[in-house]
């Protein structure tokens, strides 16, 4: 039961991180910065976040947050 909780948040959290893609200021786009980065992948996707113009950013986060809503929302339905 907890766990469906726990991964329903996370689903709700990349919903948001959608909404924020695309109803965000720009001003607050271009000054997100990320966290540091552990694997390769992480370091390239920050390098492309961090020297890309707004609207690649916008895109970039909308997937992210795809991906994060369905990973979890799967999560809930087969957990």
């Amino acid at each position: 039961m907890w766990l469906k909780i726990l991964l329903g948040i996370i689903a709700i959290l990349g919903i948001l991180l959608m909404w924020f893609s695309v109803f965000g200021k720009k001003k607050a786009i271009d000054n997100m910065s990320m966290g540091g980065s552990f694997s390769l992948f992480e370091l390239i996707f920050d390098l492309l976040i961090e020297f890309s113009p707004t609207l690649v950013k916008r895109i970039l986060l909308f997937i992210l947050g795809l991906a994060i809503a369905f990973v979890f929302t799967m999560g809930v339905i087969y957990s």
